[in-house]
């Protein structure tokens, strides 16, 4: 909820400007992309109930403070800290669910875990609308902060007494944490339309240098965050490339949308998007059968430019359901085959990349989306352009030669 609701409103704050905005919403993603492994480990060794109570104490303090400061500096530094939080989060839920004894139980964890998620991402939006044009803005703050808290204290006397028995072979690697972060966060911001070209080159080449120090870290790495050994495309490269193009068409229609949305009936679609998610996994049980692995994920990813190109010339109301199912069902296929694809002992490790390759793509796909919309002024054109960067990937899964299974 936390997060398309200022995806959506982002444009109605008043204290953030355009050198801001994007950074904002970024920040919050960045952070969780370059920690969310790191929770992992810090779950293990300190127990899930123990790294989620944590969490939330983190994301409320964070996400409450906004509404106590008043510059775009304090707002973006507070919602980096949030991320932080959020990364715990997420992997101490995931670590609850994947030490579950039972597949079957396994399988009712992820389902109930995606439909609260896409619940909570639908209802964002209206929310932060409806805040919004009552002039409450504050209350987004406070909100999000008041219900992390309640989920804190029932964490703390339900999850405490919680061991999964990982803490062994739990390393904790602060310094290619670090590298992540400051090679992503640079990356990205070669891609913010804000500053000087000369500046988002260099921004963009250096965190493509210090991404390299990071990969050449993992490989020589006997347990490394991200496993970068799983990337060749034919094995795995694909799964997690359709993951993040997915994601990132996920939060950047979501921004685009919002860009233009002035009243609560104007969000409806966005909302809509995001509910449709949520049918993603039932409509790929159904269809999996009737296509091979990569057909499978180029019909998603697929589905996801046409309905870019329907925002275009038709309306959102036909395009949020196009993108709402091929997200949903890129999510879930991209999902099913990079964890099913590897044998039990790796498991843990693909895991840690699907986590990743998500939190990567929401973070590009609002600072693609937002550069572009920010060099065009349009929503039409934005939408054409990363239709086409989309259709460019659907092509390239056609030369995947790998067996997939999900």
């Amino acid at each position: 909820m936390d997060s398309t609701l200022f995806n959506s409103v982002a444009y109605d704050l008043p204290v953030l400007t355009d050198s801001w905005r994007l950074w904002f919403i970024d920040g919050y993603t960045i952070a969780l992309a370059a920690s969310v492994v790191l929770g992992s480990r810090l779950g293990a060794r300190l127990g899930p109930g123990v790294t989620l109570a944590v969490g939330l104490l983190v994301f409320a303090i964070s996400g409450a403070a906004p509404a106590l400061l008043g510059s775009p500096e304090a707002w973006t530094v507070t919602r980096f800290v949030q991320g932080f939080g959020y990364a715990l989060i997420v992997s101490s839920v995931a670590s609850v669910i994947g030490g579950l004894p039972h597949t079957a139980e396994r399988t009712l964890g992820y389902s109930l875990w995606i439909t609260t998620y896409s619940i909570g991402a639908g209802t964002g939006p209206l929310i932060g609308r409806a805040f919004v044009d009552m002039g409450a803005y504050t209350l987004l703050f406070w909100l999000p902060a008041a219900i992390a808290v309640v989920c804190g204290v029932l964490a703390t006397l339900m999850l405490r007494g919680i061991d999964l028995g990982q803490a062994v072979s739990a390393k904790i690697d602060v310094v290619s944490s670090a590298l992540a972060l400051l090679g992503f966060g640079l990356f990205v911001a070669g891609l913010q339309s804000h500053g000087g070209v000369l500046g988002r080159v260099l921004a963009t080449v250096a965190g493509c240098v210090i991404l390299g120090v990071f990969c050449v870290r993992q490989l020589r790495s006997r347990d490394p965050l991200i496993d970068v050994r799983m990337l060749p495309f034919s094995r795995l490269g694909s799964c997690s490339l359709s993951l993040v193009v997915g994601s990132a068409c996920y939060t950047g229609s979501v921004f685009l949308f919002s860009a233009q949305a002035d009243s609560l009936l104007s969000v409806l679609p966005i909302s809509v998007l995001a509910l449709w998610v949520s049918l993603g996994g039932f409509i790929f049980h159904r269809l999996q059968s009737r296509f091979s692995p990569v057909h499978m994920l180029q019909v998603s990813l697929a589905a996801c430019a046409v309905g870019l190109v329907t925002a275009a010339f038709v309306g959102l109301w036909p395009a949020s359901f196009l993108i709402g199912l091929g997200v949903g069902v890129s999510m879930a296929s991209g999902d099913a085959y990079l964890l099913g694809s590897v044998p039990p002992k790796d498991v843990a490790r693909a895991a840690a990349l699907q986590e990743t390759s998500l939190a990567v793509g929401a973070a590009l796909g609002v600072a693609g989306f937002g550069g572009i919309f920010a060099a065009t002024g349009s929503v039409a054109a934005t939408a054409v352009i990363a239709a086409v960067l989309v259709t460019v990937t659907v092509w390239a899964l056609r030369y995947n030669r790998g067996v997939l299974t999900a």
